[in-house]
Parts: C-alpha cells; sequence; structure tokens
C-alpha cells in the first residue's frame, strides 16, 4: 500500500506543480497522438519477449487547456502467467499546449526527489531523460521519463515481480527508443 501511495504521491506532484503538465488531452487527440497509437504491441512483446501481452488499454486522458497539458496513457498487460508473473507496461504522454506551458527535465527530477526517488540519467534518449524507481524490492516498477522537446513529456514504465532492474530497463529503452523513431 505504500508504495501504491508513492505512485499517487507523484502523480499528485506532477499535476499540482504548476508546470503545466495536466491539460494535453485534446492536443493529442487533434494531431492523432495518442498514448496506445504511439506505443505499439509489437515494440513492447518484443522488449520483453517471450511474453505475449494483450492489445494495449486506454487509461488517463484529459483534455488541455491553454495553461495544462492534455494526457494520455495505455497500459499493456502480459496473458497467461500466474499473477506473480505477470508483467505490466505503460505509457503515460503529456503535452503541453505551449513551450511556456511545458516541463523540464530539471522540473520532473525534482518532483522525483520530493517522493524520495533518485533520478538516474540515461544517456541516448535526448535531453534530459531518467529513470527512477517508484517500487519496492519486492516489487520493482520503474519509470523512464523522455522529454521530445518542450512541450512532450513521456513516461515509459513496468512493473513485474520476476524481472530484474536490468531487464526492466533494458526493456523500456528499446521501447522509447521505438517510439521516439515514430514521431
Amino acid at each position: 500500500m505504500y508504495q501504491y501511495g508513492r505512485v499517487v504521491l507523484l502523480l499528485l506532484v506532477v499535476a499540482t506543480a504548476g508546470i503545466g503538465l495536466w491539460p494535453i488531452a485534446n492536443a493529442l487527440a487533434a494531431d492523432g497522438r495518442n498514448a496506445c497509437a504511439m506505443l505499439q504491441k509489437t515494440d513492447v512483446e518484443a522488449a520483453f519477449s517471450p511474453r505475449k501481452f494483450d492489445s494495449g488499454k486506454p487509461g488517463l486522458e484529459l483534455k488541455n487547456s491553454r495553461t495544462r497539458a492534455a494526457v494520455s496513457s495505455c497500459t499493456y498487460t502480459s496473458r497467461g502467467a500466474a499473477t506473480k508473473d505477470m508483467v505490466t507496461v505503460s505509457l503515460e504522454v503529456q503535452r503541453a499546449p505551449s513551450d511556456a506551458t511545458g516541463t523540464t527535465p530539471e522540473a520532473a527530477k525534482a518532483g522525483a526527489v520530493k517522493l524520495k526517488s533518485v533520478p538516474v540519467d540515461v544517456p541516448g534518449l535526448g535531453n534530459g531523460a531518467y529513470w527512477v524507481n517508484l517500487g519496492s524490492n519486492a516489487f520493482p516498477v520503474f519509470e523512464l521519463n523522455v522529454f521530445r522537446g518542450k512541450r512532450e513529456w513521456l513516461v515509459f514504465s513496468s512493473g513485474a515481480r520476476t524481472l530484474n532492474k536490468s531487464a526492466i530497463l533494458a526493456g523500456l529503452t528499446k521501447i522509447a527508443k521505438a517510439t521516439l523513431a515514430r514521431k
């Protein structure tokens, strides 16, 4: 329950940080970019092979305003595994209505630090990319944060009891590279 509370707290910090992240949904819908269109099943299955995943479930969808970001999310869950062996993979896309209302990697990292997480820089995924573990040793939940320009923040995450940190981060990095290549 404590770890769940940390994730909820992270979402609340991001939502209330005054950095204009939550009003992104209309912008995503308007330009055809939503999380389920961006995060493709073939990429998820290739990154976490030999697992097979469902077709992706849309989640959070928030519309943008002049000062707030639009948000879109999508989650894939591995099929045919016992609960303890399940793997979830998610993407949350936040798209600010303008460069001025976007967030910076520094502001995002500061929010993670407030949650007592330690951001670790990830080279090769653009300016400011980093990962954090919001889970526990028993159930790690890693988030890979990637920034595309001043307006778009992509948060790739995965949780699994039976995968180690290296496997999860390698999978998320592979998915992030495939997603970023599609623009």
